[in-house]
């Protein structure tokens, strides 16, 4: 039996007082992170020759912090233990990056929270505190109690453990209930026809190009309403800050900010859906679009895609549904090897479109040709549907290089690491993989 967590996220709609109230649990839950970590700072810059007394000092905790500010004592208890995790969590992550023993992207020291009208709290369930009754639509939350929601979801399958409470720099409150469901793993898809495997390579254009040539009618939604954004930053430039006219255009400026991630994020959710329903493997590759912004300066086009969400959620609705979801190789090169011969076109560079492969005479789409690249690699790998062991093990993106080191167009990979492009090899042992069989 296998343990899988699901949030429920809603939006509620709290009374004057309940407003108030979490509102209070918001500030509060803040307030005492920021002490605690200032708390912990000012010790450190006293006491920071002797590292025994660092390291065996007890802080205050936050019943100590409770008793000597009353006003917290008004809001949820969990949610201020809660608050005290995160900054321990901050803490320990801290560390463990400056070590070198954490994966990913480098954690730096915890900072203080900024009061805004963005920000959450968490609180887990005791004594059933935590309810949601999908008849009247509404959701029990500590302290709170029964507030309304709105959702056309109307049952939730597992134990709740969890709920976090959040508010939009819109105003908007939402509830986020975590699930904990127990049931069998899914089995993974056997594949036995190749026209049920695709692969995807991204594009800032279209979002993708599958090995057909196909799109999914892409919009990039920071260009459609930017228009709409230049005028709202416009009147809010031209208010005096900390006005009631000034909040009232930022409010207007983070409507249209909410507008766009709506709708980006609507896009790749359905995206991905259709993409695990009607497909039993998905090839992609391996990127960075941090590296890609920094690198390629096409900052405002690669986080226009929110490409790193949309892997997020395939590989989520992939795991539920038992679709191969497979990543080439960080330096697989898709786009300057000939699908159809295997030769690698070294000279290839951003610019360059189309080009014709000088070995075999194919005339080469760019996207087309690293689509097709990349579905060879998921081709070989799953040997249509007889794999000697789990696709995962094969290509584990956990256990691999991190993927902020790789960015979109090989000809940048010495920029990344610092050298001259004559002193990175043109060979790479990931590269012969998918060089041959299918297109």
């Amino acid at each position: 039996m296998k343990k899988r967590h699901k949030a429920l996220k809603v939006r509620i709609y709290p009374t004057l007082h309940q407003k108030t109230l979490i509102d209070k649990t918001l500030g509060s839950c803040r307030a005492l992170y920021n002490m605690m970590l200032h708390e912990r700072i000012s010790f450190f810059e006293e006491n920071k020759e002797d590292r025994k007394v660092v390291n065996g000092h007890k802080y205050k905790t936050e019943k100590e912090y409770k008793v000597e500010f009353a006003w917290m004592k008004e809001v949820d208890a969990v949610a201020l233990q809660q608050s005290k995790a995160d900054l321990s969590q901050a803490y320990s992550n801290f560390f463990t990056s400056l070590k070198g023993a954490r994966r990913g992207q480098t954690v730096g020291f915890p900072k203080y929270k900024k009061r805004k009208t963005g920000s959450s709290y968490r609180s887990v369930v005791t004594n059933n505190n935590i309810r949601v009754d999908f008849e009247p639509k509404r959701i029990k939350l500590p302290k709170v109690g029964w507030v309304s929601f709105r959702d056309k979801r109307n049952s939730a399958e597992g134990r709740i453990k969890s709920v976090t409470v959040s508010r939009s720099p819109t105003g908007k409150y939402f509830a986020s209930v975590l699930f904990e469901t127990e049931g069998e793993e899914v089995e993974k898809k056997t594949v036995t026809d190749p026209k049920k495997v695709i692969g995807l390579d991204m594009t800032l254009g279209t979002f993708y190009v599958d090995h057909e040539g196909n799109t999914p009618g892409f919009t990039r939604n920071t260009q459609r309403y930017k228009t709409h954004l230049a005028q709202a930053q416009r009147r809010l430039s031209k208010k005096k800050k900390g006005s009631q006219n000034w909040y009232k255009a930022k409010h207007k400026v983070a409507l249209v900010h909410e507008t766009i991630a709506n709708a980006r994020a609507d896009f790749n959710r359905k995206l991905a859906t259709s993409l695990v329903t009607n497909y039993d493997a998905i090839c992609i590759e391996t990127l960075s679009l941090k590296g890609m912004s920094r690198a390629l300066r096409l900052g405002k086009s690669v986080h226009d895609l929110g490409y790193a969400e949309f892997v997020a959620k395939l590989k989520q609705k992939a795991e539920t549904t038992g679709t191969h979801v497979i990543q080439a190789d960080q330096w697989f090169a898709s786009s300057k090897l000939c699908n159809i011969c295997g030769y690698k076109n070294s000279a290839l560079r951003l610019h360059d479109r189309t080009w014709t492969c000088p070995n075999c005479g194919a005339e080469h789409s760019r996207d087309e040709n690293a689509e097709k690249n990349l579905r060879t690699v998921g081709l070989d790998i799953l040997a249509l549907g007889e794999p000697s062991e789990p696709v995962e093990s094969v290509l584990d993106v956990e256990t691999s290089v991190p993927m902020q080191y790789s960015v979109k167009q090989e000809a940048h990979r010495s920029l990344l690491m610092g050298k001259s492009p004559e002193s990175v090899p043109d060979v790479l042992p990931c590269q012969a993989r998918g060089a041959h069989g299918h297109h």
